[in-house]
């Protein structure tokens, strides 16, 4: 039987044959062979992708198979051979020199068609807990049975991998992806990234901190194909880096203290925010005496989604190495925006 994760090479050309074996691995991927119609017609329906070579091409147009996407013909001349893609159903017609877009093709089909809820955590005041709660919302994204990858987008912070407790977690850091070019495979993204209590993170090690890579947009790109929820903790002056992240993710949450000094920094973060997110909504942070959350939602003229009392547990549990897990009014802020997206256990 075939593996549904496994790409389908139809051919009997040796070259073609070399090629596509050639690509397959390049995407991470063992294919499965058909040297006829028959056998490319047991495998068809249920490969993940198939590469078709212009020898058997024909024959399968006529063959009446299932149509279907994440097919490539493959041919020395492409511009002859567009009715014969057609008829089949291809979704692109490259010569062998094309690999880039053979290789997109296979990458689009084995990394599944699904994408993650990118969350992007951004404090509205210095000190307010922003990057712990980025780690909450991963680790209580992890106890609802989902995939969760925290993205460290702030260089002057200091870690998401000290506030979980993940620093001496094998895998790569940002300063890993800084020659990286093109496009990343998702599943191997996920398998190359540190991962400490159903966690993966992607951070720097305290030794080597630095900007962001020009990777980011693939990195991201892949890493919503890989997960299922990506938590980016985003410094407050965004920068080019930080405009894409909250550009793309599908809520953008602000930490704001329930006082006036804090409430007025606020506004200037959402509102820069609002040019650039597509939602954007608040989590007020309980203060003694302080103004309420009715009033922080109206002050920045956005939604309160939860409100959160500050725990002195959380302080000594990252100090200590164990995460800031254990505080019930964190989790529940968590719990609320996961509500929010729809991300039920």
């Amino acid at each position: 039987m075939t593996d549904p994760t496994s790409p389908l090479i139809v051919t009997t050309d040796e070259q073609l044959l070399d090629d596509a074996l050639r690509w397959c691995a390049a995407a991470g991927a063992i294919p499965d062979l058909a040297h006829d119609v028959t056998a490319a017609r047991r495998a068809w329906r249920q490969a993940a992708a198939v590469i078709v070579g212009e020898d058997l091409a024909a024959s399968l147009s006529r063959a009446e198979l299932v149509r279907r996407q994440h097919v490539v013909l493959v041919a020395r001349e492409p511009a002859q051979w567009w009715p014969v893609a057609i008829a089949l159903g291809v979704d692109a017609v490259c010569s062998p020199h094309e690999e880039d877009r053979i290789l997109e093709s296979l990458s689009s089909a084995l990394d599944g068609g699904g994408e993650a809820a990118v969350v992007s955590v951004v404090g509205g005041s210095g000190g307010v807990g922003a990057s712990t709660f980025a780690v909450s919302l991963g680790l209580a994204a992890h106890r609802r049975g989902l995939r969760p990858l925290v993205l460290d987008a702030d260089a002057l912070g200091g870690g998401l991998e000290l506030v979980i407790g993940a620093e001496r977690a094998d895998g790569l850091r940002w300063h890993d992806f800084g020659a990286t070019r093109g496009r990343l495979n998702a599943g191997s993204l996920a398998d190359v990234l540190p991962t400490h209590r159903g966690v993966a993170t992607l951070s720097w090690r305290a030794t080597h901190r630095g900007e962001l890579p020009e990777a980011v947009g693939s990195v991201l790109t892949a890493a919503v194909r890989g997960f299922d929820v990506v938590v980016a903790d985003v410094p407050r002056h965004l920068g080019d880096h930080g405009a894409e992240i909250v550009g793309r993710s599908v809520l953008s949450i602000v930490l704001v203290p329930e006082e006036v000094c804090a409430v007025a920094a606020a506004r200037q973060v959402v509102g820069r925010l609002r040019d650039l997110a597509p939602s954007v909504a608040v989590l007020s942070v309980r203060r003694p005496g302080g103004i309420g959350p009715a009033a922080v939602a109206d002050a920045v003229d956005a939604p309160v989604l939860a409100r959160m009392r500050p725990d002195r547990r959380v302080r000594g549990g990252v100090d200590r190495g164990h995460g800031p897990g254990r505080s019930r009014s964190v989790r529940r802020a968590a719990g609320a925006v996961l509500d929010a997206l729809g991300l039920e256990p």
